[in-house]
């Protein structure tokens, strides 16, 4: 079995492939899709985080339950929450304000990512075979000799032979046809 991507390129079977300069016939292709569950949080300072350039307005003047009010509004801890949804999840900001200042970010993450594992069964292909031994026939004799084979891509055999037979050669040849 080989695992291999095919940048997304389909593989069917009995089609031919190359991996690393050598070609193999395709037996299977499957595409498993996983998802990876991603889930991250962080907090940053409120020193570390951009600041937009603050604008002053003239205040009217208050009385001293109005600037009592205000001045709690002002030294209390605010905390403004936001979602954003994504294709494979959601993002989420926490932002700390006291005093007008940014106090602090907490953002966290809870996304699944799909990952693809493409697993390709591929097998050799054929290619041609040459066998040659020693062959020992019996007849009139014993006739000792050699022969050669060829075992093709179709799976057909093509023979030759060679023996001696009363210090004279005799020359054969055979062919084979795979049945099933």
């Amino acid at each position: 079995m080989l695992y291999r991507a095919e940048c997304g390129k389909p593989v069917v079977p009995g089609e031919t492939i190359r991996i690393d300069g050598k070609k193999y016939e395709v037996i299977n292709q499957v595409i498993d899709t996983q998802y990876v569950k991603v889930k991250e949080t962080k907090y940053k300072k409120g020193e570390d985080i951009y600041h937009d350039t603050t604008i002053y307005v003239n205040i009217p003047t208050l009385d001293s339950v109005q600037l009592d009010s205000l001045a709690k509004v002002h030294y209390a801890m605010n905390v403004f929450s936001d979602t954003f949804k994504l294709k494979y999840g959601n993002v989420y900001v926490q932002d700390s304000v006291q005093q007008n200042r940014l106090v602090g970010r907490n953002w966290g993450a809870d996304l699944l990512i799909p990952v693809e594992k493409t697993t390709i069964t591929v097998k050799e292909p054929a290619k041609s075979q040459l066998y040659f031994g020693p062959k020992i026939e019996y007849g009139d004799g014993i006739m000792p000799g050699v022969g050669l084979m060829l075992k093709t891509k179709k799976d057909r055999m093509y023979g030759a032979s060679l023996s001696v037979i009363n210090n004279k050669p005799v020359y054969g040849g055979s062919l084979y046809i795979k049945l099933f």
